[in-house]
């Protein structure tokens, strides 16, 4: 074999694999995005949770005001009373304001998500 044949395969072997040292590196990469996209992941879940218990709470809160319009602003009244799943609560009440002929209905819908309490307001004011 001549020179530059003996170049070209001991060049070739060099160029075969990879290095522990290479593989070590990638893998350590690698390891770190993927525990990125993993918490990323458990974020997403916990927001997915929060906006459906938020859908809920709005859902909640305009079938007891149409309540309250439907029935029309006869009389003041406040009660309280919780939803058939238990996850929300809700107190209404309905008193009059400073100005003649309307009355103000305050609807508040609370549940718990994790450790914190959350709550939805919803204020309206109804002709007498």
């Amino acid at each position: 074999m001549d020179r530059n044949a003996v170049a070209i395969m001991n060049y070739i072997r060099s160029q075969a694999g990879f290095t522990l040292l290479e593989v070590m590196v990638a893998l350590s990469v690698m390891s770190v995005a993927f525990v990125v996209l993993l918490q990323t992941d458990g974020l997403n879940a916990t927001r997915t949770l929060h906006v459906d218990r938020v859908l809920g709470a709005v859902q909640l809160a305009g079938e007891r005001m149409e309540e309250v319009f439907a029935s029309g602003s006869e009389g003041l009244f406040s009660d309280k009373g919780e939803q058939d799943d238990g996850i929300y609560s809700w107190d209404r009440t309905v008193s009059d304001t400073e100005f003649a002929g309307l009355k103000e209905v305050r609807l508040t819908v609370m549940w718990r998500e994790g450790e914190r309490d959350e709550s939805y307001v919803v204020l309206a004011y109804l002709p007498q």
